[in-house]
């Protein structure tokens, strides 16, 4: 690109927009925006500078007005603009005048208007540690990062960047041009998650175990989701009323009474699926909990009695979470943030609070759970510490940790072999988690290998690189078929649920073995999980 800002002008504006060049200087870029069908004004300060500008460009008479950031624009441009151009403009305002200039340049904006901003980011006319160049003109030079805080602080968004040499070809001179969208008026995703965890109202724990589930779902399960055509994500209603139930099972089987819902403590209705749940809890209390349940759910072998009540319990969590949180959430702000699609069974999310939620969800889910635990003690009276009830939300799945159903299977093979070295395992061995339980607390059955025991201290909580499990892949496929053989409906309800199937759905379609398909989304949740946690990544 030769045009200098002018070369995305296509991309920032369209004709019949009102945009607002300020600092035009010759006023090329504004009879440009004119010649577009854009409907320009301008601001200049040097009479000579406006002189030329009309002298060259006619059309810009009675939209050129003299004017300078930040306290000097005139009255003659009042309204709103949907954009503005700051082109070589930034530079010449002092530090001090920094935010009034970002200030006033929001206020000119309506509700999603456009910025357009040009800063140089290298001038050899510029010595170091100075802010004036060699003819003594005032020449900031500030980085492209620092521009897009100091709007970003503002309600901006930044859409898009770019980098380049000067157009008008002299060397020791570049430039950033930056693309931003205000969006102050209406909130970013972030500080509508913020609101959900803390501005509503504190009523119940619901809304919190609902960000809590939409977090995991983004992070582990991911490709259960649906993305919708307008604008939207539908996460299964199913899936999250499961996690539910696992959330708050720790809580209802405490021995000490812990309050979901205000008033509860003092004998006030209770959450309402208390007594369903703990009629299933109380079912598996004397069996062995939590973790004899899980299995026999997951291998589909409940049998008739628990059977209904799990399901009489998911039926009452289910019935909550669309009429609680679901209709709720988000209130504070004046914008419901969920709807729920009856006929698909689905919960409906805006797909920039998706997009927040898969990127950031472990930093939301942690958040969310320290403030869970606060809201417990707090509806006890403070009877109960927060500590006590965060124990009981982060040790959840503990119980899935070591799966004895799992090491029974590799104890009877014959020929055991480290899934990661292919050394022979004679003489005891762990059984790994491929996928760190620190970072999924997943114990899928496709999630679990068994590994020498100095292998698996070693491997710790880091991922398994590409380059390790392409090497071992025949191994890994070795363990999958071997738990297949011998837990086929647990297996394949997980394998289907990792490639976004649903629990009931196929792990084998298109033609492919279902080996294939499963690795592909076996090394794709590996990848998707370095890059958004920063795992370190292992090999022998």
């Amino acid at each position: 690109m030769s045009g200098g800002i002018s070369d995305f002008f296509p991309f920032a504006f369209k004709a019949g927009e009102r945009v607002l060049d300020i600092g035009a200087g010759t006023g090329r870029d504004a009879s440009r925006l004119q010649r577009a069908g854009i409907e320009a004004y301008a601001i200049e300060p040097s009479a000579e500078m406006r002189k030329c500008a009309l002298a060259a460009h006619p059309g810009l008479e009675g939209k050129l007005f003299e004017g300078s950031l930040p306290h000097g624009m005139p009255g003659s441009i009042a309204g709103k603009y949907d954009g503005i151009i700051l082109s070589a403009v930034l530079m010449h305002i002092p530090d001090a005048d920094l935010f009034d200039t970002a200030f006033t340049v929001r206020d000119l904006l309506v509700d999603g208007g456009k910025l357009l901003v040009s800063i140089p980011v290298i001038r050899s006319d510029v010595p170091a540690q100075r802010d004036r160049d060699t003819l003594g003109r005032l020449m900031i030079i500030r980085s492209a990062a620092q521009v897009k805080l100091l709007f970003e602080r503002l309600g901006f968004t930044t859409e898009s960047e770019w980098n380049a040499a000067d157009a008008l070809g002299r060397d020791g001179i570049a430039w950033a041009t930056l693309f931003f969208r205000y969006t102050g008026v209406s909130p970013r995703p972030i500080d509508r998650l913020e609101s959900i965890l803390n501005a509503d109202r504190k009523v119940a724990t619901y809304k919190l175990a609902l960000l809590r589930a939409l977090c995991d779902i983004a992070l582990t399960a991911y490709s259960s989701v649906r993305w919708e055509t307008a604008g939207k994500v539908g996460v299964p209603l199913d899936d999250i009323a499961e996690r539910w139930l696992l959330y708050y099972w720790p809580l209802v089987e405490s021995s000490v009474f812990l309050p979901q819902i205000n008033g509860e403590s003092k004998g006030a209705k209770p959450i309402a699926f208390r007594k369903s749940l703990e009629a299933l809890v109380s079912y598996y209390r004397k069996l062995g909990g939590l973790p004899v349940f899980l299995f026999g759910e997951a291998d589909e072998t409940l049998g008739k009695t628990p059977g209904a009540l799990n399901r009489a319990a998911l039926g009452k969590i289910a019935s909550t979470i669309v009429n609680g949180p679901v209709k709720f959430a988000g209130g504070a702000l004046g914008k419901r943030e969920f709807a729920y699609d009856k006929s698909s069974r689905m919960i409906l999310v805006d797909v920039n609070l998706w997009r927040e939620l898969s990127l950031m969800g472990h930093w939301i889910r942690d958040a969310g759970l320290l403030r869970w635990a606060e809201m417990t003690a707090r509806l006890s009276g403070d009877e109960i510490k927060a500590g006590q009830v965060l124990d009981l939300l982060i040790k959840l799945n503990d119980p899935l940790r070591v799966d004895r159903y799992v090491r029974g299977v590799y104890e009877a093979e014959g020929a055991l072999e480290c899934v990661w070295t292919g050394k022979s395992l004679k003489s005891g061995f762990d059984v790994d988690h491929a996928i760190p339980f620190a970072l999924w607390q997943n114990s899928s059955l496709w999630n679990l290998f068994p590994a020498s025991t100095a292998v698996n201290k070693a491997k710790r909580d880091m991922l398994p690189t590409r380059t390790i499990v392409r090497k071992r892949r025949d191994a890994i496929v070795s363990c999958w078929n071997l738990l297949y053989g011998r837990f086929p409906s647990r297996f394949r309800r997980e394998a289907a649920v990792l490639m976004g199937r649903g629990r009931r759905g196929s792990v084998a379609v298109n033609g492919q073995s279902w080996e294939t398909q499963l690795m592909n989304s076996f090394e794709e949740a590996i990848e998707y999980t370095a890059t958004v946690r920063g795992a370190h990544r292992w090999e022998p």
